[in-house]
Formats: structure tokens, C-alpha cells, sequence
């Protein structure tokens, strides 16, 4: 018989890589042969926990799972599952004569703001875009980023939170970015586990009328 490790592993992988233990117990208890122990959930919520250096349980040997931080509702997924960014084919490739400063203004955009935090939350979301519910595909691969409303730059200095991380597609990336598009909380796709502020909506959209440059995010 497998592991409770390997199950829910199998699970997991099952469910997209990422989810909340009410969904995971469900899909063990059709990969786990019948008859489940009465502790079946605290089993499973200990084995994850145990091998997740997220939490206290961590024994310090496996660091399999992780847990979203600050979500709550025991929202788990495989570190093996947490998305790489590609970096842009042009990055480093810049034609003689381009200013140092340019090409060191588009690596951090493109690697640093794209925070550990900012994959899990996008493995989550599936790369399905909040707004206009679309999935990019490049190179047979689902694609998104994440926008963080209040930027993370100055003038903003917006927190690495997830309440304050939309995932969209790129099109709704930029124009977010200018501050060009409204956000609206009861018209965008949302997901258990992960919620937006309202501050951090607010303080996007009150920035509509008055900001006309593009912050890093």
C-alpha cells in the first residue's frame, strides 16, 4: 500500500497541485483503499504538516508541501507544483549603446517582483485571469502574472501580501499598471483562500483620475 505522503501527493497533483484540506480529504478518500481510520482527516492534516517547513509540525527532514501564508483556511500545495516565471527572450539582449539603468529596470520587473508569494498565489488561481477569466497559453504552458495594487515601489510602497495580489493576463497587467481600468470586487473571479483587500482596491482606484506613470510591480 502507499504512504499517506504518496497519496496525497497523488492527490494534490489530481487537483492541480494546490488546495484546501476539504478537497484534498476528498481526493485521498478515493485514492486510499477502504477502510479509512476514523483519524482520517487528522492523518492526513498531520502528514502535511510534518513535511512542510510552513509549519511548527515540520520534522526538518521532507519540505514537500507549503502553505500559502496569511491565507488561512489550510490551503496547501506541492513546492514541486510553484511555477518558475520565464524570463522575456529579450531581456540581457539589448542592442549596443542602451543605458545600464534601462536593462537593470526590466530584469527586476520581470524576476524580483515576481515573489515566491506571487507564484503560489497564481499556481492557485490555475493562471486564469481575475478579470477577464482568460488563460494565456505559451509554449503549451498556462501563463499569468501578478499584479500587486498598491505597488510594491516608491511612491507606493505596497505590502507583499496576498490581499493585496490579483492575478491577471498581461493585457489587464499593463493597464493596471497606468492605473487605466477600474477594479471591481463583485465582478472579478475570485477563488476559497484567497481574498483582496478593499483597502487595496480603493486605494487603486481613487489613483485612476490622478497617476499617469507606470510603477514597477
Amino acid at each position: 500500500m502507499a504512504t499517506w505522503i504518496e497519496d496525497i501527493t497523488d492527490a494534490l497533483k489530481k487537483l492541480g497541485g494546490v488546495a484546501p484540506l476539504t478537497e484534498i480529504y476528498k481526493e485521498v478518500k478515493k485514492i486510499r483503499p477502504l477502510p479509512h481510520p476514523k483519524s482520517f482527516d487528522a492523518t492526513i492534516r498531520g502528514a502535511i504538516e510534518r513535511n512542510s517547513s510552513d509549519s511548527k509540525a515540520h520534522t526538518g527532514t521532507k519540505d514537500i508541501f507549503f502553505s500559502v501564508h496569511g491565507l488561512g483556511a489550510g490551503v496547501w500545495g506541492l513546492r514541486a507544483y510553484v511555477p518558475v516565471t520565464p524570463v522575456a527572450s529579450d531581456i540581457g539582449l539589448l542592442p549596443l549603446g542602451s543605458a545600464e539603468p534601462s536593462r537593470n529596470e526590466q530584469t527586476i520587473y520581470r524576476i524580483l517582483r515576481d515573489t515566491d508569494l506571487a507564484r503560489k498565489i497564481k499556481l492557485m488561481h490555475k493562471n486564469k485571469c481575475q478579470i477577464c477569466a482568460q488563460t494565456l497559453i505559451i509554449n503549451n504552458s498556462s501563463y499569468s502574472e501578478a499584479h500587486h495594487i498598491i505597488p510594491l515601489g516608491a511612491p507606493h510602497y505596497g505590502p507583499d501580501t496576498p490581499d493585496n495580489i490579483i492575478i491577471v493576463c498581461p493585457n489587464f497587467h499593463v493597464q493596471l499598471d497606468y492605473f487605466s481600468v477600474e477594479i471591481n470586487l463583485e465582478k472579478i473571479n475570485t477563488i476559497a483562500g484567497h481574498e483582496i483587500s478593499t483597502k487595496s482596491i480603493r486605494y487603486h482606484n481613487e489613483h485612476m483620475s490622478t497617476y499617469h506613470q507606470p510603477p514597477l510591480t
